[in-house]
């Protein structure tokens, strides 16, 4: 069988550290890229210790046609009528549209130093809140009078509709009930980093079934054979007495996703032959990633299209060889033993 479905890589977090020289530079070279591989967008973190998302997003319309930014939203960031302001502007300045991964928590030190105390279900509350009145804000002129828990306005009127075409999608991260409550309400795309394939279909998948679009977040790292996939994934990570550490800690976080993840990461490094928890035992990620060669990894990735999953968001990739040793991954998955794939191949080898 053959799945539509798209993908979205990311811009890896561009930090502020006084050796990151050239930001522009890189930004522009990986949305070049995730443009010219046909990718729906290119996710855009916050962070404290990452440049702004919203200009990031910023530099990657300016230097691409298609690609849609994928900004993440955090609301005790700034108002709900802001954001409005700054979609409708990049909207008005690009005539494209930008789509919002809504987080809610993610790293627990980041919330305390703003002294946001809200609990893990709060902040989807929160979030369902906000994005009510976020919505409403792009979806008409008129005024907006809203009392809720967290926010009330009189007679606020931003101006900033925009047309249906032009509409953030909404993309929400979590496991739990709570997050998806929220998904439904006001999402577009449930989004999550999956458990190995089998446990995916169980835990995340058929709850879901017939609820909203499902996204699954992992990175690939595939190569003609077995044997060259490893050598390289290995190149990227070793092991690491403090990753350890953070994956027990993990085990108590208050995100259903992260939790999940430490408890597989902590059975194994490896599920399924392909399934690789590597970088997050080792501190430097949060995703899983498939690893093997090209059709090892398309067939499993196949696997998480057969439990209803038709958003991929893809893991870091620093150049051209990386966007097209995934490019032949996604290829077979899309079933497509196509000219062009064959030539990027040829490529390669």
């Amino acid at each position: 069988m053959e799945y539509e479905f798209e993908v979205y890589g990311n811009t890896a977090p561009t930090t502020l550290e006084p050796d990151n020289t050239d930001p522009l530079a890189h930004i522009g070279n990986i949305a070049r890229l995730a443009d010219r591989h046909g990718f729906e967008g290119l996710l855009v973190y916050y962070q404290h210790e990452t440049l702004d998302p919203w200009v990031t997003a910023s530099a990657i319309m300016q230097q691409t046609a298609r690609v849609t930014p994928l900004i993440a939203l955090q609301p005790n960031s700034l108002p709900p009528f802001t954001a409005a302001k700054i979609v409708h502007s990049l909207v008005a300045l690009y005539g494209r549209r930008v789509d919002l991964n809504l987080i809610t928590g993610g790293n627990e030190g980041e919330l305390r130093q703003v002294g946001d105390l809200v609990d893990h279900d709060g902040r989807f509350e929160r979030a369902l809140e906000y994005m009510s009145v976020l919505r409403a804000l792009l979806t008409t002129n008129e005024r907006l009078d809203h009392e809720g828990q967290h926010y009330a306005f009189r007679g606020l009127r931003t101006f900033t509709c925009l047309p249906p075409d032009h509409q953030p999608r909404i993309f929400v991260p979590g496991s739990s009930e709570a997050g998806r409550r929220v998904a439904r309400a006001i999402g577009d795309v449930a989004l999550t980093h999956p458990e190995p394939a089998d446990r995916f279909a169980e835990n995340f998948a058929k709850p879901r079934s017939g609820e909203i679009r499902l996204g699954v977040r992992f990175g690939i790292i595939a190569r003609e054979s077995d044997d060259e996939a490893w050598e390289a994934a290995r190149a990227r990570s070793t092991e690491s007495r403090v990753g350890r550490l953070q994956v027990r800690l993990r085990k108590n976080s208050d995100s259903d996703h992260i939790r999940r993840m430490a408890h597989v990461a902590e059975e194994g490094e490896l599920h399924d032959d392909v399934y690789w928890t590597g970088p997050y035992r080792n501190g430097r990620g949060y995703m899983p990633y498939l690893v093997g060669s090209y059709d090892r990894v398309a067939a499993y990735a196949r696997r998480y299209l057969d439990c209803g999953a038709r958003t991929i968001l893809l893991g870091s990739m620093a150049n051209e060889a990386e966007f097209e040793h995934v490019g032949i991954v996604l290829s077979r998955l899309r079933g497509a033993d196509s000219a062009n794939a064959r030539a990027t191949e040829r490529l390669i080898s």
